[in-house]
């Protein structure tokens, strides 16, 4: 991303620095809340690991507004939209495997969801960035 002001890429760094620290934050809490399941920390430890990747798609969805090129721009929405229809297909398919399997397979961790999101979000920008070359490039 290419920002030609010195306050958009002041907010781009700012942008940056919110995802990642709420990656960590989200990672950190969602661990804690994982490792002591019963008690009252558990639950607050959840709901903060939830606030904190609410904050990092908050702060990527912003980062993402303001970019200028917009041929960057969509494929990165292409590789987000892809990515969340992916991990939504895996966590309903899993769900009603792990309801109807009455035990049979492994309960996967909700929290573990928005990880995965983040990962084949990844993925997903990998392959869509090298099928489709910028024209500036």
């Amino acid at each position: 991303m290419i920002c030609k002001s010195a306050a958009a890429r002041r907010f781009a760094r700012r942008c940056r620095i919110s995802i990642s620290v709420s990656l960590v934050l989200f990672l950190g809490c969602s661990q804690l809340a994982s490792r002591y399941p019963n008690g009252m920390l558990s639950p607050i430890l959840a709901g903060l690991a939830g606030a904190f990747f609410f904050a990092e798609l908050v702060s990527s969805g912003l980062l993402l507004l303001r970019m200028r090129d917009e041929f960057q721009r969509i494929l990165l929405t292409r590789s987000f939209l892809w990515a969340t229809v992916i991990t939504m297909g895996f966590a309903t398919v899993w769900g009603f495997v792990e309801v109807h399997g009455h035990g049979t397979v492994p309960e996967v961790p909700i929290l573990s969801v928005p990880a995965v999101l983040i990962f084949v979000t990844a993925a997903a920008k990998l392959l869509i960035f090298r099928k489709y070359r910028s024209p500036s490039e």
